[in-house]
């Protein structure tokens, strides 16, 4: 395959990843509140702007030096949410969990 059928490849998968993910970002967000919409709209267009910026890059994608370590208060012991208990809700909580898991 010539460099520039390569590169045609590399455009067409690409795109398709991106429609991908915004279907399936679309899907995530008809399952939200009237009162979480907005919010959850917010967040979800940041994310698909990040994962635009993602496969545009060339190269190592993330500078570690970068990476912060999140607020110490984000953690939550184990002990401490289960002792919170579950939400009446969990079935609705559960449909909107989201792991992202990245390797390097």
């Amino acid at each position: 395959m010539s460099q520039d059928g390569a590169s045609q490849f590399q455009e067409v998968i690409r795109q398709e990843l991106e429609l991908s993910v915004k279907k399936e970002l679309e899907k995530i967000l008809t399952t939200a509140s009237s009162h979480e919409f907005e919010h959850t709209k917010k967040d979800l267009d940041g994310f698909r702007k990040l994962f635009h910026r993602f496969l545009q890059e060339k190269g190592p994608s993330v500078d570690w030096g970068k990476i912060q370590r999140p607020p110490e208060d984000s953690i939550q012991p184990y002990e401490k949410i289960k002792a919170r208990g579950l939400p009446d809700n969990i079935s609705s909580v559960l449909n909107k969990l989201v792991v992202v898991k990245l390797n390097g």
